[in-house]
């Protein structure tokens, strides 16, 4: 009998084994809510005070639970960001724009194009445009964030907003750390590649549906990978490495590492438990963990309520508006 939480056990179960412990950054964003000020002391680079940080601790673990607390309290705003300026036209569907490095930009720019062309070319373009219209609210958001930091530092007087202070702190962790220099992150960077992250494994949910119950119509799917989310979020708890292994192992992650390609008929990922709601299988996990890593956080997007929720919606009613299910249902 499978049960909603078996997998979320096994993962964490999998983290313990290998000797890593995670680091919740609740209570640290909690801090900064009650004392704004707390970002600019350096308990925030010890944990925020919960666990016990001494010499031989790894100083990229303390650059990663220090940053994924500053993206996640920045991600609040995001949220709130994206909810108000994802467009949508008058009947409610979410427009896209044709991405501008997609093989498929011309030949599908034409929705008599889309419904014409095979379901894993359709869905290439989808996940695609998907990324691409996340990737441009995502770089106004930051474009803000930034603003509002500058802001406060030609207004002089020593005032600082808690948003432009975490913008400002997060960048002066992010410039001196040898973990995030080493692969050229940024704020923008940083938020963008978890951003299709996310709506890859939403639009493999999505793609998962018809495969493990066909013949349903699309509402019943709907409403299915809606409902299935939560079965999902474990994976948001886990360790990068973990996770990757994860998407590796199962079939979701193809072999060039990107956002667009459809879910393999052959993928171990997605199954159904005894309630009818798609979960994970727990047999594709796989131990990893990076040399003398010793703690993780999880996604940041996974402090922030009903953000990973926001990005679902976004996929599953582009998804729907795109005919997605009847067209998987071809293949």
């Amino acid at each position: 009998m499978s049960r909603s939480n078996d997998f979320a056990q096994a993962f964490a179960a999998a983290h313990a084994d290998l000797g890593l412990a995670r680091v919740s950054v609740t209570h640290i964003l909690q801090r900064i809510a009650e004392d704004p000020a707390f970002l600019f002391g350096e308990e925030l680079r010890s944990f925020g005070g919960q666990c016990p940080v001494h010499a031989g601790t790894n100083p990229e673990d303390r650059d990663k639970v220090a940053v994924n607390t500053l993206l996640a309290f920045l991600f609040h705003g995001l949220k709130t960001f994206m909810e108000t300026h994802l467009p949508a036209d008058g009947a409610g569907s979410i427009p896209l724009v044709p991405p501008p490095r997609s093989p498929y930009r011309e030949a599908l720019a034409d929705p008599a194009a889309r419904a014409a062309a095979p379901p894993e070319v359709l869905v290439s373009y989808l996940r695609d445009s998907t990324c691409h219209l996340l990737d441009e609210v995502i770089t106004r958001w930051a474009a803000e964030v930034l603003a509002e930091e500058e802001r406060c530092r030609q207004q002089g007087g020593g005032s600082i907003t808690t948003v432009a202070a975490a913008s400002f702190v997060l960048r002066t962790i992010l410039e001196g750390s040898e973990l995030y220099q080493r692969a050229g992150y940024d704020m923008l960077s940083i938020t963008k590649t978890g951003s299709h992250t996310a709506i890859h494994i939403c639009w493999s949910l999505v793609e998962a549906a018809p495969l493990l119950v066909p013949g349903r119509d699309a509402a019943f799917y709907d409403d299915l990978v809606r409902r299935s989310l939560k079965q999902v979020v474990p994976l948001s708890v886990s360790s990068l490495g973990m996770l990757v292994h994860y998407m590796e192992a199962s079939g979701m992650e193809p072999p060039d590492g990107l956002a667009i390609h459809l879910l393999p008929k052959d993928q171990t990922a997605f199954a159904l438990d005894d309630a009818g709601l798609i979960r994970l299988r727990a047999a594709p996990i796989t131990p990893f963990r990076k040399p003398d890593e010793q703690h993780y956080t999880g996604c940041p997007a996974f402090y922030v309520p009903g953000l990973i929720k926001l990005y679902m919606d976004t996929v599953a009613s582009i998804a729907r508006d795109h005919g997605v299910y009847a067209r998987l249902a071809e293949r």
